[in-house]
Formats: C-alpha cells, sequence, structure tokens
C-alpha cells in the first residue's frame, strides 16, 4: 500500500488555475490582468545591465524611472480587438499595465543612463556611482615603514 501526500492547498491552486481556462476559453479574454515582464540584470565592476522583454509594446507606452539605488519600468500593452466582435478568439498575450521596480546593491549616477528599445527588448545602462566603484589601493610595504619610521621619530624629537 503507497502512501501519498496530499496538501489542500495545491489541489484548491489546480482547482482556481483549471476555472480561469475554462473562463478565458468562453470569454476570449484573460481573467487576470496582472502580469510581469522577464528582467535580467548584470552587475558589473563599474555598471548595472537591465535588460527587459516587451515584445508588441509601444515605445511611447514605456515609462523608465531610476533614482540613486532603484530602477522602475513601467508601461502597457494594449491587446488589439478583433474585427469581428461576434467572432470568439482565445489568447494568452498579456494585456493591460505592468511594473517591475527592483533595488541596486549600490547608487548609480542616474543622470548618466543610457536606455535602448530595439525589436521588443529594453536595455538599460546604469554607472555605478565613483564611491560604490571598488578602487585598489597598491602599498609598499618599504613605504608604509618608512613613513612610521618618520612620525616615530618626529615625536621622540618632540620628547
Amino acid at each position: 500500500m503507497k502512501l501519498y501526500h496530499v496538501s489542500p492547498f495545491t489541489e484548491i491552486d489546480q482547482i482556481q488555475r483549471h476555472l480561469n481556462r475554462v473562463f478565458n476559453e468562453f470569454s476570449g479574454e484573460n481573467v487576470s490582468s496582472n502580469w510581469s515582464v522577464p528582467v535580467e540584470l548584470e552587475e558589473t565592476e563599474t555598471q548595472f545591465i537591465v535588460r527587459s522583454l516587451l515584445p508588441g509594446i509601444d515605445r511611447d507606452k514605456l515609462d523608465i524611472s531610476i533614482t540613486r539605488e532603484q530602477v522602475s519600468i513601467a508601461g502597457e500593452y494594449v491587446r488589439p480587438t478583433p474585427e469581428d466582435t461576434k467572432r470568439r478568439f482565445y489568447s494568452e498575450f498579456p494585456n493591460g499595465q505592468f511594473r517591475r521596480t527592483f533595488s541596486l546593491s549600490v547608487p548609480v549616477l542616474n543622470s548618466e543612463a543610457m536606455a535602448d528599445y530595439t525589436d521588443g527588448i529594453l536595455i538599460l545602462t546604469i554607472p555605478k556611482a565613483p564611491e560604490a566603484i571598488d578602487k585598489v589601493v597598491k602599498l609598499s610595504l618599504g613605504d608604509r615603514a618608512t613613513s612610521e619610521r618618520l612620525e616615530l621619530e618626529s615625536d621622540t624629537a618632540e620628547l
């Protein structure tokens, strides 16, 4: 005899998805207008590169905001209405407004950010603030020892 673990919440979720699919087929519309665009974030030593897939979205319907530590991409996809309103159709295309907002790990120079929107792909290039870029300082032990010795000599000279 096999034992099966059954979660009532999983069952309820499956029923909800099934009902949404049935209503979508009859109405020809998406029941949920909440949707999210996929985003990819890349961090280099000097900048952030944000890529987002936005196929079919008019560039005039995009709103991009960048603060010192946050990026926000918002817009709206308006599904074209069918010419024959009596004709039923099925669509899995998103419809409505979206907004993606996320924080960056370090401050950026938002005034120097650049945006490119080609073939439905938005690419944001956002340089990091100078204080956020790791600076490497090389020290020579001989120089440090010399500077310490000079400080000690000047301290003993005052005594």
